[in-house]
């Protein structure tokens, strides 16, 4: 081959090269775009899932039906609570009640049994 052939194989391996290297770099920094483009779309997916939820929220309390939703959940929850009080203070009266049903029994049969042996005494 001649000289000018050699000249131009080195240039044309150069030229390769130096696009063999600048490609490298080219899809490592594209690898680490994605990366980061990942982590963008990660996050604008959060936010996007939190604004669904405030919205729901805001359509929730400004809506009549979520006003009257609201308001019917509170005032049944303030019933139950109510009626679970209500029922606590009357078991605890029964229960009252039956302690007091039980003692007074107690206390009669105790006197009946006394006025039994002391009959039993006086006939003897």
């Amino acid at each position: 081959m001649e000289v000018a052939t050699w000249i131009l194989v080195v240039m044309l391996s150069v030229a390769l090269f130096i696009f063999l290297i600048a490609g490298i770099i080219l899809i490592v920094k594209l690898v680490q775009l994605s990366e980061e483009v990942k982590k963008i779309v990660a996050a604008g997916q959060q936010i996007a899932s939190k604004t669904d939820d405030i919205v729901d929220n805001v359509k929730g309390m400004t809506s009549v039906g979520g006003i009257v939703k609201t308001f019917a959940n509170r005032v049944i929850e303030n019933q139950e609570r109510r009626y679970r009080e209500e029922d606590v203070a009357r078991a605890a009266a029964e229960a009252e009640a039956e302690e007091i049903k039980n003692t007074k029994t107690k206390t009669r049969a105790r006197g009946a049994s006394r006025s039994r042996s002391s009959g039993a005494t006086r006939k003897k």
